[in-house]
């Protein structure tokens, strides 16, 4: 398997969607143990890749959707860059707030 860092390049992050939906009502989810492990299956469809090539990843918040339920971005860089990742999310922090407040 290739470096994902020289897929990458040196001084990129990759951002993707955290999951691909939001937050599920809890109770379908505690009566039906076949619906919990296939909707627990597609949670972390877009977080597993990541575990697996050992890359460190934050979640930010990024709004809500149309119902106003909150969803969230993935920030995720190669292994041995998390000052970078820290970084980056960081700044993306900052200029978030400073967009909020204008």
């Amino acid at each position: 398997m290739r470096n994902i860092g020289h897929e990458l390049g040196e001084h990129s992050v990759l951002i993707t969607p955290t999951v691909k939906h939001v937050a599920p009502p809890l109770a379908p989810l505690k009566a039906d143990d076949r619906l919990f492990a296939a909707l627990n299956l597609e949670t972390l469809a877009l977080t597993m890749p990541g575990s697996f090539l050992d890359m460190p990843g934050i979640a930010t918040p990024s709004g809500v959707d149309r119902d106003g339920l909150p969803t969230s971005l993935l920030f995720s860089v190669p292994q041995g860059h998390d000052d970078r990742l820290l970084r980056t999310c960081l700044a993306v922090e900052r200029m978030l707030q400073a967009r909020q407040f204008h």
